[in-house]
């Protein structure tokens, strides 16, 4: 039976005590199962035109580390112009890498209710729109999925300036599992002309 309680997954672990009721609960059990699970590496875009949104960016960023898993590097603010679409405030976009014990359609839920906590509405079919709060999944480990709800990487990555910029800079030599180029290489070849720069860091706690 402790065989078996040996490939539970973390989200149980916390619960053998009700599966193995003979199992004599230790602190030292306890983090030798949570060391046994995989952790995975991914990176996620956020972004925002909706004021005030470095407070909407922050906060996101709290909330993936309660719901999500440990962020453990983030990128610059980086301004832009709307992509796809005019709007009147440009987009602040920022990449954090976060490690977790999630699957990639859970992280992708989890990313749902942080944006419905901070006042996203319903996502629209294909078009564009002001938002206080987008999250997207760039990257899983070096996974490839396409599921109808998930694609990973993300299939617009290669094709915006935006994205491509704070993903270099978190992680210039990451390679892309399906297009073999580091994201350096892909910043680089990118033929997007939208305008995107560096957020200067006293000009953003202003914002």
């Amino acid at each position: 039976m402790i065989a078996c309680c040996l490939s539970l997954r973390l989200k149980t672990c916390v619960n053998i005590r009700l599966i193995c009721p003979g199992f004599r609960w230790r602190n030292e059990a306890f983090y030798y199962f949570c060391a046994m699970v995989k952790k995975h590496t991914v990176f996620l875009l956020l972004g925002s035109n909706i004021h005030p949104r470095v407070v909407y960016l922050h906060k996101a960023t709290e909330l993936i580390n309660i719901l999500i898993g440990d962020v453990i590097i983030t990128s610059y603010l980086y301004e832009s112009e709307p992509w796809g679409f005019e709007a009147p405030v440009a987009f602040l976009n920022q990449v954090v890498c976060v490690e977790t014990v999630l699957e990639p359609v859970e992280i992708l839920k989890k990313t749902q209710d942080i944006e419905r906590q901070l006042g996203r509405t319903e996502k629209s079919n294909g078009t564009y729109a002001s938002r206080t709060l987008d999250i997207d999944i760039l990257f899983f480990d070096d996974e490839i999925i396409n599921l109808p709800e998930l694609t990973v990487p993300h299939a617009q990555m290669a094709h915006r300036r935006f994205t491509l910029m704070p993903l270099a800079e978190t992680a210039p030599q990451k390679e892309h599992p399906v297009l073999k180029k580091t994201c350096l290489q892909l910043l680089a070849e990118c033929a997007d002309e939208c305008e995107v720069w560096k957020l200067d860091e006293v000009k953003a706690d202003a914002l």
